[in-house]
């Protein structure tokens, strides 16, 4: 039985090393670059460049093509026909 017990705990510990490095970096790598993305001087500089096609695009004449803009039309007259069904 101690014999059993002493194998059991090695293999354990042994899967629990071998999850840690492979799962575990993979988990750690992609936490990182999820929080790089998302920082907040990322963020903020995502917001500026927003605003400044924002800024861009109302100094325009026309904003969308006429192709666009009955597409856009089209496309929101049905979901305004199928909020009113419902």
């Amino acid at each position: 039985m101690k014999i059993f017990l002493i194998k059991t705990g090695i293999v354990f510990f042994s899967a629990l090393v071998f999850f840690k490095l492979t799962i575990g970096f993979l988990y750690n790598s992609f936490q990182q670059k999820l929080d790089e993305k998302f920082s907040k001087e990322q963020t903020i500089l995502i917001k500026e460049k927003i605003r400044a096609e924002m800024k861009k695009g109302i100094e325009k004449d026309k904003i969308l093509d006429n192709e666009d803009a009955e597409l856009i039309g089209k496309f929101i007259k049905k979901l305004l026909s199928e909020i009113n069904q419902n």
